[in-house]
């Protein structure tokens, strides 16, 4: 990401955060920038030893959770479920509010793909849901892949 983008990125962040009630603290920025900079999915302890090494004063982990949590909230960041690991959203101006995201996972090298899920898939799922009882209350979809690059090196 550009300096232009990431500025504009934060801009975007800040209202997010404000529309939430809340506002971009600058320990929350600095935990997207290390998402942003590191630009791989990361575990909250793996988060905690890039942010220690890049900023100063450290931070604890028990407060990167509290802010991830936060992050997740208001939609700025996911939690990988099947990996137990963090990513920044891709759709910075909420899209994945409205959307349940679709993630796609390279089991080889982890690099992480979000895409909006179309219109019709998320009507099926859902509908398929309720035929057996259950009502969505919001979900994301992770589907483990190979990257082309990951691909190309067993081919």
């Amino acid at each position: 990401m550009t300096a232009e983008t990431t500025e504009d990125y934060f801009e975007i962040a800040k209202g997010v955060c404000e529309k939430a009630g809340s506002r971009l603290t600058d320990t929350r920025q600095h935990m997207l920038e290390v998402l942003l900079e590191v630009n791989k999915p990361l575990s909250a302890y793996e988060i905690t030893e890039q942010y220690n090494q890049l900023i100063e004063p450290k931070i604890m982990t028990m407060s990167v959770y509290r802010i991830l949590d936060f992050l997740e909230s208001v939609h700025l960041v996911h939690r990988l479920q099947s990996i137990n690991k963090y990513v920044v959203c891709n759709h910075s101006l909420g899209a994945c509010h409205h959307h349940p995201p679709l993630y796609l996972i390279c089991k080889s090298c982890q690099h992480i793909e979000e895409v909006e899920l179309a219109d019709e898939v998320i009507n099926t799922l859902t509908q398929q849901a309720k035929s057996v009882g259950f009502s969505s209350v919001g979900s994301q979809v992770e589907l483990y892949s190979l990257c082309t690059k990951c691909k190309s090196t067993i081919n």
